[in-house]
């Protein structure tokens, strides 16, 4: 094995990765975590919070606090679910429905220049081993705090 520290590697992907998405996603005073949270409702739209929580892997409590915030920002709205009183469907707002458009092309351009020069072959090598990587951080994370 190489002594590279795949740990600083992904580190210095995704501080970069954020960095870009940040400048390229025009929404006004919420951060890159609610910026995140805003396009899966905005592509997703009538989830829960307990739902993002489980797929963004953030706890309950930071998905509420970013959800209160892209309220008050006017980005989300919350809706009772009729099936669970409990329960509140989130929405995007008209101004949540304008940053998707920005986020998408972002997207897009960072996985063309993130893969650039990669073969067909070779990007789905770097796919599959990345999920593999993600599954293992998953595990391993699940398995050093027994109360997630």
């Amino acid at each position: 094995m190489k002594d590279n520290n795949i740990g600083m590697l992904l580190s210095i992907i995704h501080r970069n990765l954020s960095a870009f998405m940040d400048c390229s996603i025009p929404a006004e005073g919420i951060g890159h975590g609610q910026k995140r949270l805003l396009i899966e409702i905005a592509l997703n739209p009538g989830r829960t919070q307990e739902e993002l929580s489980e797929l963004l892997l953030k706890d309950k409590t930071t998905i509420a606090r970013a959800i209160k915030g892209l309220e008050e920002h006017g980005y989300v709205r919350k809706e009772r679910n009729s099936k669970d009183k409990r329960e509140f469907l989130l929405y995007p707002t008209e101004k949540g429905l304008t940053v998707l458009p920005f986020a998408l092309k972002a997207r897009s351009k960072a996985l063309m220049e993130l893969t650039k020069g990669f073969t067909d072959e070779e990007y789905c090598l770097l796919e599959n081993f990345l999920c593999r990587v993600a599954e293992n951080a998953v595990n391993l994370r699940k398995s050093s705090a027994p109360h997630l």
